[in-house]
């Protein structure tokens, strides 16, 4: 892959963006994706959605246009430990999408980077959210686990997996180097893959209040992450 790639932490979010432009112009796509997952997160905090994946993309349906979107859901039944990394690119690929070899590529490498860095630390924070609450009959309450990826082939058009899952282990400093076990994952495991373009049309007149709304947000939900060299065997 090219190492001229621009990668973003944006929330639970990695945005992959393959010509390394400047951020700035990545801006629409940055906002619109941190609101529509700002929104996901309040709705299932207040127990109105439990599909955090629907409330995401009801969000952005608003202003990007999917003009293709697959779902796919499996059980984990492979005996035997396997690695995190491993996990996500099989989410990943189950899609025919030829993005998904970027995606890989960039989740091979972020495995390699220590967990107390910044980035993976703020996308650790947000990519796990409460499944089900603690009790005596149930002391390791569920995490679900989710990621999103998107590859943005232009500012308005992008490539996009999500992958959820629930566990009841809690996730490592990187993510990416956690090892489960089948039992560990409880479950389905559901991915989704989609393509989008911005509507300029309808996003226009919502620029400016999208960035007002998530603004104050920026700087503790989005992050540059430097990928360490590409990895060779």
């Amino acid at each position: 892959m090219n190492d001229e790639c621009l990668i973003l932490v944006v929330g639970a979010c990695v945005v992959i963006i393959p010509d390394g432009e400047r951020l700035e112009v990545y801006s629409d796509l940055v906002n619109s994706i941190l609101l529509a997952q700002r929104v996901a997160n309040k709705k299932h905090e207040k127990s109105l959605s439990p599909d955090w994946y629907g409330t995401y993309v009801s969000v952005l349906d608003d202003f990007w246009l999917r003009h293709q979107k697959s779902k796919q859901t499996w059980q984990v039944s492979n005996p035997g430990h396997q690695s995190a990394l491993e996990f996500f690119n099989t989410a990943l690929s189950n899609d025919a999408m030829p993005e998904t070899r970027i995606m890989g590529a960039v989740l091979q490498r972020m495995a390699h980077i220590p967990g107390d860095e910044l980035a993976i630390q703020r996308l650790r924070s947000f990519m796990k959210i409460s499944a089900t609450a603690e009790s005596d009959s149930m002391p390791a309450p569920l995490t679900k686990v989710h990621l999103l990826v998107i590859v943005a082939n232009a500012a308005d058009a992008i490539a996009s997996a999500f992958v959820e899952f629930e566990t009841s282990l809690e996730l490592s400093q990187n993510p990416f180097q956690q090892l489960y076990q089948c039992e560990e994952v409880q479950g389905l495991v559901h991915v989704h893959h989609a393509r989008a373009s911005l509507s300029e049309i309808r996003y226009s007149g919502a620029r400016e209040a999208i960035a007002r709304k998530v603004r104050d947000k920026l700087a503790d939900s989005v992050a540059v992450l430097n990928l360490p060299k590409e990895i060779t065997a």
